[in-house]
């Protein structure tokens, strides 16, 4: 059932040596593939999950090699577009769609071994406990994953070095991990390649971006152009698609709060962020407007790192006052 495997698993680590074991040059392939890649950008991720789950469904069962091969080098492909697009709501859509896929096949083995194998290779230093049907993996291999909200820490079954999981939590580990594998490097420096990836990949992105695919929604509120530089810094920061840590994106959610950003608004911001959940960021934005937190002032943005410039102010909301004329 090997074609079988390649089929659900295409991002495994038996897809990877079947194309080299092919000789396959992924800038080469025939452009019918990269338009196939390029309807699975477009379309197919964005799929309801009753239509995904409706095609999974077909292949089941499908043990053809030509049909392997195809979802073999569509995975790449894809990725290949996605680096030419370099858009993050695209980017997580995508890995979405394939974390979704583990989950309904890894449900569904076909072999004995099938999820050993992938579990294996997506988290080989997790090991399986027989007499208690349990998942054990020591707690500094669990924190170099580096899942953050995905998986906290204080939910987890912690006992002499080691995290313990049922069979449910580990297939929920292990899509997270695929997810964070999928997203990492994902936006690597383009080099050398061909016209036709070029060509298709700005289509995508001209096309997303005039229909609005994601529903982002340009702000602009006046505000935008007054931050104060630590604010302004990690507002930048966030629309730019990079990383924030946990203090960042806790204090730049607290001041959009209070200038007046809505809940869509900022959800709306937060989408650009490299590890977006959108139930985890919901809930964050809900519970810091519920609980209606204060900008912190100067000493504490100093104290936590965020300070970018000496402003001779004692709490960043003073600058508004010099730049706008008016109090907050």
């Amino acid at each position: 059932m090997l074609y079988n495997y390649l089929i659900r698993y295409p991002f495994s680590n038996k897809a990877k040596e079947f194309i080299k074991d092919k000789n396959i040059d992924l800038l080469s392939v025939d452009e019918d593939i990269i338009k196939k890649a390029t309807l699975l950008l477009l379309r197919t991720i964005n799929q309801n999950i009753q239509d995904k789950e409706k095609q999974w469904r077909n292949y089941l069962k499908v043990d053809d090699e030509r049909i392997s091969l195809l979802y073999v080098k569509l995975y790449p492909v894809s990725r290949i577009l996605l680096k030419i697009v370099d858009y993050n709501p695209l980017y997580q859509q995508f890995a979405l769609h394939y974390q979704k896929q583990l989950k309904y096949y890894i449900n569904k083995p076909l072999e004995t071994n099938e999820f050993d194998e992938i579990q294996k290779d997506l988290c080989p230093n997790l090991k399986y406990i027989q007499n208690t049907e349990q998942y054990a993996l020591k707690l500094v291999d669990y924190l170099g994953y580096d899942l953050g909200d995905d998986h906290k820490l204080q939910y987890a079954n912690l006992e002499d070095g080691n995290i313990y999981f049922t069979k449910l939590e580990t297939i929920n580990l292990l899509s997270s991990i695929l997810k964070k594998r999928i997203l990492k490097n994902i936006a690597a420096e383009q080099k050398d390649l061909p016209k036709l990836f070029l060509d298709y990949g700005m289509y995508i992105k001209k096309k997303i971006l005039k229909e609005n695919t994601f529903n982002i929604k340009v702000i602009n509120k006046p505000e935008i152009n007054t931050f104060p530089p630590c604010f302004l810094n990690m507002y930048n920061k966030l629309i730019g698609g990079q990383k924030l840590s946990h203090i960042e994106n806790f204090t730049v959610g607290v001041f959009l709060s209070n200038i007046g950003y809505n809940y869509n608004e900022t959800l709306v911001l937060f989408k650009n962020s490299p590890n977006f959940d959108e139930n985890i960021a919901g809930y964050q934005i809900k519970k810091i407007m519920e609980k209606k937190y204060s900008v912190p002032n100067c000493n504490t943005l100093k104290s936590n790192g965020l300070c970018t410039k000496e402003c001779n102010v004692k709490h960043p909301f003073q600058l508004f006052k010099y730049k706008k004329g008016e109090n907050k």
